[in-house]
């Protein structure tokens, strides 16, 4: 890729992080507890992020005024990632992608709270875009009402873990925050191991685990940042946002999972109200 310019560089690793980001959502079909999910994800990507940290000359600490800050922060990206694969194993890759795509409303809210500033008129109609399509799908004949819940506190624990990360990036590389993050996410998360089922007991579920550690977390998040420092964030959130798209074809191709018309026209509302906030928000972000 060194022959390209920076520009068409950021622009093949965006869209291959943003392909392999919307494969995240199909781990949920393994029928193994979020919490392992999580756990093993967490895990295999700080063993991942380590090894590239010492390739590329070592690592220390974080400082100490940092430390309270990564683990409030790996609490939140916990969370966040049990609740979304939860959504996906109670109301599927569909309605749990597209509840998580509403985080930017959850992020303008939590703006206007902090900042105690008005919201902008297209922030407001945005925002109700984004409600009124949530709204569509909950379908009391489909039982999905809970999955809804779920993707949505997945979205607001997204939200809350961009505003509490957007501190560290002034002190650390994007590298070691993301380490020292899904580090704290595999040592708060692991007790939990010993309560909860069913956990992964075929060769070709560790398998899975591995991949969605290594490939969908560890080198996706290499492959923004990478892309971050070639393009606006702007567009890298702009194509990162399309996760839904992609999981829901790949869902489709994979699975046979078809959606509903209510489900496209929500798909619809959510994207391009997130889009809309996104373009408005125009700041780096975290990825889940």
């Amino acid at each position: 890729m060194h022959k390209l310019t920076p520009c068409i560089q950021g622009l093949v690793a965006i869209n291959i992080a943003a392909v392999i980001f919307g494969t995240a959502a199909l781990f949920g079909r393994l029928g193994i507890s979020p919490f392992w999910i999580v756990d093993m994800r967490a895990l295999f990507a700080a063993l991942a992020l380590f090894v590239i940290a010492r390739v590329q000359g070592g690592m220390d600490l974080p400082p100490r005024g940092l430390r309270a800050s990564i683990a409030v922060t790996g609490l939140i990206l916990a969370v966040h990632w049990i609740t979304f694969f939860a959504s996906v194993q109670v109301a599927g890759i569909a309605v749990a992608t597209l509840t998580f795509a509403a985080f930017p409303f959850f992020t303008v809210v939590l703006d206007v709270f902090l900042q105690r500033r008005k919201p902008h008129l297209a922030e407001i109609a945005a925002s109700l875009a984004i409600v009124a399509a949530v709204g569509l799908l909950v379908s009391p004949r489909s039982g999905n009402a809970a999955g809804v819940g779920l993707g949505l506190a997945s979205a607001l624990a997204f939200a809350l873990f961009g505003h509490a990360s957007k501190r560290l990036g002034r002190d650390l590389s994007p590298l070691h925050i993301s380490l020292f993050q899904n580090g704290v996410v595999a040592l708060i998360v692991m007790p939990c191991l010993f309560f909860v089922g069913p956990s992964p007991t075929r060769p070709i579920d560790w398998v899975w685990l591995v991949l969605l550690g290594t490939v969908t977390t560890a080198l996706m998040h290499q492959l923004y940042f990478y892309a971050l420092r070639r393009l606006s964030a702007s567009t890298c959130s702009g194509f990162v946002a399309l996760e839904p798209v992609y999981a829901i074809l790949f869902a489709g191709i994979l699975f046979h999972q078809t959606i509903s018309l209510w489900t496209a026209v929500s798909a619809a509302f959510i994207l391009g109200a997130s889009f809309t906030l996104l373009r408005l928000e125009n700041v780096p972000r975290a990825l889940p």
